[in-house]
């Protein structure tokens, strides 16, 4: 696995990449054993009951709560995590996400009434949401494959959706976080039915096993490089997927930024070293008005040494997932080290703190560092960074910042907007594409479960958290409903032979009938049709309002082409 969304990818603990041992190879994955409980389950039609989802999720919130320290000492092992901040980023986004559920998930699975095309009277319509985990064997489950950087949140807040959506699930976590993933498989089999939730450990072999099975949807999240691996895998078995990559999203301090300039400072730091700056979101580099860079670097710089101190490793500072990872940064800190400060197509290249001298990949330490204009071709500014590194380029005008941060490939999860101008918030996010924006502040709108939160061309798609995420792991199912009885069949002017008559031509304009809550309401206009078209006085009256009113139709469609084509 890539370090998420970089072009160049970390060293991969496949079989080839790992030294001869004399200890035998575990099985391969049985995959179709593995998933039999799941089957079985999603055969029982249980999980399309709201009691069973119900029950399921509350599982989940009690399996949160009730082990918060143990989930907390797993994620101090893997990453280094202080426990405040792995609280509010692992466990209360998962516990906030469930109640946002549970409290809405009876409306959510309510069948939603449609208006029905006029010609098709008396028909009743609706749409209905139902799993894309399908029963049986076929696609008896869906599948979410986690992540490293949020090794707990990111595997249970798909399931959550999932859940919701009445889908059996199985969980990958990530194998680079080993505590996390085995504490997860034991708390899952402990607080969840077996055939609800599964959650299975393993590298590549694994994960190619589970891949090549046929799923309700495959929920991936991680790097642009091996997402491509599991859409092209998808694919093969016609899956949907919802993909959530990332990309170097950009961070614009304007010429017109808030005065208080600590606070800005603050939270782009605070947001750049949150979890070590192993986070999709967060600002990936600063696009800076000359105006304003000085200030705003001095700021910054304080913001560090009252977060950290003068000495980050001895602080609640985070660590890096693993040492390839840590050296993987170190490289890019030398890299531009090693720029000479005479930089003759921009300003001068310059460290402005930490550095590789401070690393220390084998504990997996890379404190905050901040590098002033560094060339656009170094790996800063050509792979996500997805550590604590943070460039600053400099600009002299909006439009050179729009020209810069639309010059980096891909399209970034997140934008974030430093200014006290509605205006220009809205310039700059029309004119720099990204999956969703923030003015004034970082990453805080993605932990919402009442925005979306997804990916937007090279960093995904597909959305997720809160009702999306029930949309996103189910399939919206119509219903039509007409009686049958001659009664409705309006004397037959839909079937052939239709001997030259343009009447069903001209009722098939007729405007689409409403929801009718009540039956009783719907009673007059049906008499109305029927004595119509069955009263034989009446008939010639009947055809006369049709004629009218298709003609009608007709004139009010016209006229809205001619007003679309003048503007």
């Amino acid at each position: 696995e890539s370090c998420r969304s970089c072009s160049t990818p970390r060293a991969t603990m496949t079989s080839a990449a790992l030294p001869p041992s004399s200890e035998a190879s575990p099985p391969p994955l049985d995959v179709p054993a593995f998933l039999a409980p799941l089957a079985a389950e999603s055969k029982s039609g249980r999980p399309l009951t709201l009691r069973w989802r119900l029950d399921q999720l509350s599982a989940l919130r009690r399996l949160v709560s009730e082990n918060g320290p143990s989930i907390l000492s797993a994620l101090k092992s893997d990453l280094g995590k202080d426990p405040v901040q792995a609280s509010y980023t692992e466990l209360q986004t998962v516990t906030r996400e469930i109640d946002h559920v549970l409290a809405r998930l009876k409306r959510w699975m309510t069948p939603r009434k449609v208006p029905t095309p006029g010609v098709f009277a008396a028909a009743y319509s609706e749409v209905r949401r139902v799993p894309l985990a399908t029963g049986g064997m076929e696609r008896p489950a869906c599948l979410v494959v986690g992540s490293f950087n949020y090794p707990f949140s990111l595997s249970l807040l798909p399931a959550v959706g999932s859940l919701a959506g009445g889908n059996p699930t199985v969980i990958k976590p990530s194998e680079k976080c080993p505590a996390t993933a085995e504490l997860m498989e034991k708390l899952v089999g402990r607080y969840l039915d077996e055939g609800a939730v599964r959650v299975i450990q393993g590298d590549v072999p694994v994960i190619t096993a589970l891949l090549s099975q046929p799923w309700g949807l495959i929920f991936f999240t991680g790097s642009e490089r091996v997402g491509k691996i599991v859409a092209s895998s998808a694919a093969r078995t016609l899956t949907p997927t919802v993909l959530e990559l990332g990309g170097k999203a950009p961070c614009y301090v304007s010429s017109d930024c808030p005065t208080d300039l600590r606070s800005a400072a603050d939270r782009i730091i605070w947001a750049k070293t949150l979890n070590c700056g192993q986070t999709c979101v967060a600002p990936d580099y600063v696009v800076v008005h000359e105006r304003v860079k000085a200030r705003l670097c001095r700021e910054m710089k304080g913001s560090l040494d009252r977060m950290f101190g003068p000495d980050p490793r001895r602080s609640e500072y985070s660590r890096i997932v693993d040492e390839s990872a840590a050296e993987r940064l170190v490289e890019m800190i030398r890299e531009v080290e090693e720029e000479t400060t005479d930089n003759e197509t921009g300003p001068a290249t310059k460290i402005e703190c930490g550095g590789s001298a401070s690393c220390d990949p084998s504990s997996r330490y890379v404190p905050p560092t901040i590098v002033l204009d560094p060339p656009l071709t170094s790996r800063v500014m050509t792979e996500e960074i997805f550590g604590p590194i943070l460039p600053v380029l400099t600009c002299r005008s909006e439009g050179e910042a729009v020209e810069l941060i639309n010059s980096i490939p891909g399209t970034p999860l997140n934008l974030c907007v430093f200014t006290s101008s509605a205006e220009t918030y809205d310039r700059i996010t029309r004119a720099c594409p990204a999956a969703g924006a923030h003015r004034n502040d970082c990453i805080i709108g993605n932990g919402s479960p009442f925005l979306p939160f997804g990916g937007l061309g090279s960093s995904g798609y597909g959305n997720y958290h809160g009702e999306r995420s029930f949309d996103a792991f189910t399939h919206e199912y119509f219903s039509l409903y007409k009686p049958c009885h001659w009664i409705w069949e309006f004397g037959g002017l839909r079937y052939h032979p239709y001997n030259g008559s343009t009447l069903f031509l001209k009722l098939n304009n007729a405007p689409a009938v409403p929801v009718l809550r009540r039956i009783l309401l719907a009673l007059p206009l049906v008499v109305l049709l029927l004595a119509l078209i069955y009263v034989p006085a009446l008939r010639p009256m009947g055809i006369a309002v049709s004629d009218r009113t298709a003609d009608l139709l007709l004139w009010m469609a016209e006229h809205v082409r001619m007003v679309d084509a003048a503007q």
